[in-house]
């Protein structure tokens, strides 16, 4: 069982209990659910159902599971011999989202709760790996009472390894 929507511009084909990356929804908090209802195409594995645009008596639920941000895109521009350069970077936001419920008419499916919960120990497993891999900042690093690292001139290097 299938269902192709549409959100944020760009069309999805969602199956029941999977997860998917879609444009930020800045009105949804996480551990929401959401019910998308531009459901373009419907399908139960026998029958296919065919909105135009969009079909009415059908929608998909989906519980948000986090917000972030995509790898980043570097944009670069040059014009050649007329000293022309620009460098910039982009993150697209997203919203991860899990298929929850598939519903078109009197037809429906549910996803089992074990698969839901296993998709927010996953979140959080890697919300807590994020958050270990963060370095310490300037304040911090004082409050803690780490010196500072000592300048070693470039000459006095070159002199140990000559020696050593």
């Amino acid at each position: 069982m299938y269902s192709i929507v549409e959100t944020g511009g760009f069309q999805y084909k969602v199956e029941l209990g999977k997860t998917y990356k879609v444009p930020t929804i800045a009105e949804a908090a996480v551990g929401s659910t959401l019910e998308l209802k531009s459901v373009l195409l419907f399908s139960n594995g026998n029958e296919v159902k065919v909105g135009t645009p969009v079909l009415n008596d059908a929608l998909v639920k989906v519980e948000v599971l986090s917000h972030g941000k995509g790898d980043k895109v570097i944009v670069y521009k040059k014009k050649r011999r007329t000293r022309y350069e620009r460098k910039n970077g982009h993150r697209q936001g997203y919203t991860e989202v899990l298929i929850t419920e598939l519903r078109s008419g009197a037809e429906s499916a549910a996803v089992e709760p074990q698969i839901i919960t296993r998709n927010r120990a996953r979140v959080a497993a890697l919300a807590k790996q994020k958050e270990q891999n963060v370095p310490l900042t300037r304040k911090e690093k004082i409050s803690q009472g780490i010196p500072k690292p000592v300048k070693v001139k470039k000459n006095a290097l070159r002199q140990a390894k000559k020696e050593g």
